[in-house]
C-alpha cells in the first residue's frame, strides 16, 4: 500500500481533495488518508459530514465522480445499476453522469490509426471525416468510407486512457480495502467485489477485440431475421484499440415519439423491440446492456438497428432458468419457489434471517399474485425485488442487475411509443418455452447424469480429504483463522490517544524546562553566560521542537 501511495501520490491527493470538497471529508479522516491533504486544507476543511448541504447527496456524488474523470464516471454508471445496494435517489442521480470531454484532435486520431495498421489513413479509407460522430471519455467515433465503397463507423480509443484507468483501478482497490476495514456496511456489500466487477467490466469495454466478437455473435444470431439490424464488423480494419463496423443511419427514437415517419408503426416497433431483446437474453444468452435511444435506430418496414455493444450482459442456461422461475414464482404466489430462486441467483449472507426474509417475500408475492400481466410493470417488479434483497443485504450478480436495468430502460421507451404494450405479456411465451425445455426428458436425463457424475466424482475425493484432515489434527497443524475487522480502527483510536498523551507530556516538560530557566535567570548567580540571551535561545529551541512534534502528530490525522 505504501508503494502505491508513493507511486500515485499526486492522484491520491487529487481524489482526497475532491472527496473533502464535496462533503465526504469524514471518510478521508476515518480511513486514515487525512495526511494526504495539504496543511491549509487540513485546517480549514470540514470533516464532520454535516456541511455542504446545498445539494442532495446524490447530486454531490455525481458531481464528484464527474470531476474525478473517466474511471470514476464509469464506476458511477456501473453503480447506477446496483439499486440492490444503493438508495434509488442516489442511483437515479448517477444515471445522469455525463462525459464532459473534448474530442481528440484529428491529427492525433489519424496518428493513432496509422500506428495500429502501419499505414496512413488515406491508404486505408477513401474518405475519413475529421469531425467525430460522438466523443466519450474512453473513445470517439468517426464516419469513413472504405476503398471498396462500404460506409463505416470507426471507433478509436483515446490515447493513454489505459494508463489512467489502470492507475485509478489500483487506487480503487486500495480505497476499497481501507473502507471495508472501517465500515460495517462496506463489508456487508463487499465493496472489493464491486471493484473487481468494475475492473473486469471497464477492461472489457476498452478491448475492442472482445466487443467485435460480441457484435459478431449477435450479428450471426439475427442473420436470418429481416427486422433486426446488427452492424457487420470489419476485422481487417479492427484491433484492440480501433473498431470498424457498418455505419448505421436511420430514424432516431425522438422522431418516432414526435410522430412515426412513413412506413413505421410504433406498436409493431415496440413489440419487435421487446421480442428482439428477449431473444438476445433468453435464447442467445448475450444481450445489449444499454439499449437507450442513442444506441437504437429505426427504418421503414419497422426494422430496428442496435449499435454499440461495449456493455453487454451474459446469461447461461441456469441464469435463464432462474430468471424465469422468479417471474413464475411471483405470478403463482409461491413463496418457497421465490426463496429457492433468489438463493440460487444471489449471494446470500451467512447471517440471513430466513424467517424475516420469507415474510417480506410473502408481502411481495401478495402484491402480484393473480394480477393480470397487462397490469404488471416490469420496472416496478424489479424495483420491489431489489428493495427486498437490499433490506436483507443480499448481493445480486452484475448480469441480473444489468438485465433489470435494460428491461426498465426498454419499458420506458415503449411506454412513450405505445402505452398498451406490456413486457411481461410478451415475455410469457419465453417463460413457457423455458419451462417446457426444462421438463423435456432428454434435458432431465442429461441433468440427472451430470449430477450423478458430480456425486461420484466428489465421493472419490472424500477419503483422501478425511485422511489429510486427521493427519493435520494428529500433528497439531490445524490452523484457526480469526477475522477482527475492527482491529485497525481500535488501533487507530489507541494511536490517537497515545499521540494526545505524548503531546501533553511534552507540553508539561517544556513548561518545566522554561520555568527552570526563568528561575535560574532571575535568582541565579552571575557567570560567563550572563551576557548570553539564554532565555531567548531556550524559548526559541523549545518552540521549534514543540512545532515539530505538533506538526508530526497533526499530519498523522490521529490527534
Amino acid at each position: 500500500m505504501i508503494g502505491k501511495h508513493i507511486r500515485h501520490i499526486k492522484r491520491y491527493q487529487e481524489i482526497v481533495a475532491v472527496l473533502v470538497k464535496y462533503g465526504f471529508g469524514y471518510i478521508v479522516k476515518d480511513v486514515g488518508l487525512f495526511h494526504l491533504l495539504s496543511l491549509p486544507k487540513q485546517i480549514i476543511s470540514d470533516f464532520s459530514g454535516t456541511g455542504n448541504e446545498q445539494k442532495s447527496i446524490g447530486q454531490r456524488i455525481r458531481s464528484m465522480l464527474e470531476e474525478l474523470g473517466p474511471t470514476f464516471i464509469k464506476l458511477g454508471q456501473l453503480l447506477s445499476l446496483r439499486t440492490d445496494i444503493l438508495p434509488e435517489q442516489i442511483a437515479e442521480a448517477m444515471r445522469e453522469l455525463q462525459d464532459h470531454v473534448t474530442p481528440i484532435d484529428p491529427q492525433t486520431v489519424k496518428k493513432r490509426i496509422s500506428e495500429e495498421f502501419g499505414k496512413p489513413v488515406e491508404e486505408l479509407f477513401s474518405r475519413f471525416d475529421e469531425n467525430c460522430l460522438a466523443a466519450a471519455s474512453i473513445a470517439q467515433a468517426h464516419y469513413a468510407v472504405l476503398k471498396t465503397g462500404e460506409e463505416v463507423a470507426v471507433k478509436i480509443r483515446r490515447p493513454d486512457i489505459e494508463t489512467v484507468i489502470e492507475n485509478d483501478i489500483e487506487i480503487l482497490w486500495d480505497l476499497a480495502s481501507l473502507v471495508e476495514k472501517r465500515y460495517e456496511w462496506a463489508r456487508t456489500y463487499q465493496i472489493s467485489d464491486i471493484v473487481e466487477e468494475f475492473s473486469l467490466a471497464i477492461r472489457s469495454e476498452m478491448d475492442y477485440i472482445m466487443e467485435a466478437r460480441t457484435t459478431e455473435k449477435l450479428h450471426d444470431f439475427f442473420n436470418n431475421n429481416d427486422t433486426i439490424v446488427i452492424p457487420k464488423v470489419y476485422r481487417e480494419f479492427s484491433t484492440q484499440r480501433v473498431l470498424t463496423l457498418d455505419y448505421i443511419h436511420g430514424y432516431k427514437y425522438s422522431e418516432l415519439v414526435s410522430g412515426p415517419p412513413e412506413g413505421i408503426d410504433n406498436k409493431v416497433i415496440c413489440e419487435r423491440l421487446v421480442r428482439s431483446f428477449l431473444d438476445q437474453a433468453l435464447i442467445c444468452g448475450i444481450f445489449h446492456g444499454d439499449p437507450h435511444p442513442g444506441n437504437l435506430f429505426f427504418f421503414s418496414g419497422n426494422k430496428i438497428g442496435y449499435i454499440d455493444f461495449g456493455q453487454v450482459g451474459h446469461l447461461n442456461d441456469a441464469m435463464k432458468r432462474d430468471f424465469g422461475d422468479l417471474i413464475i414464482g411471483l405470478m403463482k404466489g409461491n413463496t418457497e419457489m421465490l426463496f429457492r430462486t433468489i438463493s440460487s441467483m444471489t449471494n446470500m449472507p451467512d447471517d440471513l434471517n430466513e424467517r424475516h426474509f420469507k415474510a417480506d417475500l410473502d408481502v411481495l408475492r401478495e402484491k402480484y399474485y393473480r394480477l393480470p400481466f397487462k397490469d404488471v410493470h416490469i420496472g416496478k417488479v424489479i424495483h420491489d425485488i431489489f428493495e427486498v434483497t437490499k433490506k436483507h443485504h443480499i448481493s445480486i450478480p452484475k448480469n441480473y442487475t444489468l438485465l433489470g436495468k435494460a428491461l426498465i430502460t426498454l419499458e420506458g421507451l415503449i411506454t412513450r411509443l405505445d402505452r398498451n404494450i406490456n413486457i411481461l405479456e410478451l415475455a410469457e411465451p419465453y417463460g413457457q418455452r423455458l419451462l417446457i425445455k426444462r421438463l423435456n426428458p432428454s434435458e432431465l436425463s442429461k441433468k440427472f447424469l451430470l449430477n450423478g457424475y458430480d456425486i461420484v466424482e466428489n465421493s472419490m475425493h472424500i477419503p483422501s480429504l478425511l485422511r489429510k484432515t486427521l493427519t493435520h489434527l494428529y500433528k497439531g497443524k490445524t490452523r484457526v483463522e480469526m477475522k477482527l475487522p475492527q482491529l485497525e480502527f481500535l488501533l487507530a483510536k489507541v494511536d490517537r490517544a497515545a499521540n494526545r498523551i505524548s503531546f501533553s507530556i511534552m507540553l508539561l516538560s517544556f513548561s518545566i524546562i522554561l520555568s527552570c530557566i526563568i528561575i535560574g535567570e532571575t535568582f541565579g548567580s552571575r557567570s560567563l553566560l550572563s551576557n548570553v540571551p539564554v532565555l531567548g535561545i531556550a524559548v526559541t529551541v523549545v518552540l521549534f521542537m514543540f512545532m515539530i512534534v505538533l506538526l508530526s502528530i497533526f499530519r498523522s490525522g490521529r490527534f
